[in-house]
């Protein structure tokens, strides 16, 4: 069955307090697989897992992500070894622990020296720093040469009833689903979500059609539908009580038909970008 983990993207969007308490209620609620990444409010939630979690660590699955540098402009990427293995260091040390249960490359293009990356992650495996190798990334040609060409244990993409694109490259490989609820829009306050931006290929008046006939409750049907093809379905929260909102939705019952036909009915879109 799949699992239910934590993205920690959010967490501090009210405070430092609040995310603790989202940690810690998130743990005694049984969830133990938790996503960082070293970016997540300029390495301050890395801080704040590590020390919430400080000496508990062998209780939890804990993986992070390095690859994106922060700059004054915004972002940019860097994949190089030497960028990397600086970046899981710091990121060892914000998390107050000397190895991690799965560490991703936080994206990548196909101009990348990828040969170089996968080298690197290889030695950190071997190493016992990194006990997973993962590639969190929406990019097919980047997907598919590093499963040609790596030891890619995870591969860490968006899923979720309106972004099913990664079923379409019929993977052998476990897949961590990140955004379930679409940025809320697979939730009962959809309508409150929704812009004239749509989402992904969805147009916004394509959503208003669609989005009420899925079943109730629509944040239950998300994660039931995620759990068909993730290993992790990774939903974010920025209150105790989103969280607690999750957790209640994937523990409620749903039609096991009902999903049968609402997955059959909704598009598998595909890849627009990156496919070569």
């Amino acid at each position: 069955m799949a699992e239910l983990g934590l993205g920690t993207m959010s967490i501090l969007k009210h405070g430092e307090a609040v995310g603790r308490r989202i940690l810690e209620a998130a743990y005694d609620a049984g969830i133990r697989h938790f996503d960082t990444a070293d970016v997540y409010d300029h390495f301050e939630v890395e801080r704040l897992v590590g020390s919430t979690f400080a000496g508990r660590r062998d209780e939890l699955f804990l993986t992070s992500k390095g690859g994106n540098v922060r700059t004054e402009d915004g972002m940019r990427w860097d994949p190089s070894a030497a960028y990397l293995e600086q970046a899981l260091a710091d990121s060892l040390e914000r998390l107050q622990t000397d190895y991690l249960d799965l560490y991703y490359v936080h994206g990548g293009t196909i101009e990348d020296d990828l040969d170089e990356t996968i080298a690197f992650m290889r030695r950190q495996k071997q190493a016992g720093v990194v006990r997973q190798i993962g590639l969190s990334s929406i990019r097919p040609n980047v997907i598919r040469y590093w499963l040609e060409h790596g030891e890619l244990d995870v591969l860490m993409t968006p899923y979720s009833l309106l972004d099913r694109r990664v079923e379409s490259l019929d993977l052998d490989i476990p897949i961590v689903g990140r955004g379930p609820l679409a940025k809320g829009l697979l939730t009962a306050e959809w309508s409150e979500r929704l812009t004239d931006k749509g989402f992904e290929t969805w147009t916004a008046s394509e959503l208003r059609d669609v989005l009420p006939t899925i079943p109730t409750p629509i944040q239950a049907y998300a994660l039931a539908a995620a759990k068909r093809t993730c290993a992790v379905v990774l939903p974010g929260a920025s209150s105790v009580d989103q969280l607690n909102e999750l957790i209640a939705a994937n523990q409620a019952d749903v039609d096991s038909d009902k999903l049968d036909e609402l997955l059959a009915r909704l598009p598998i879109h595909p890849y627009t970008k990156h496919a070569t």
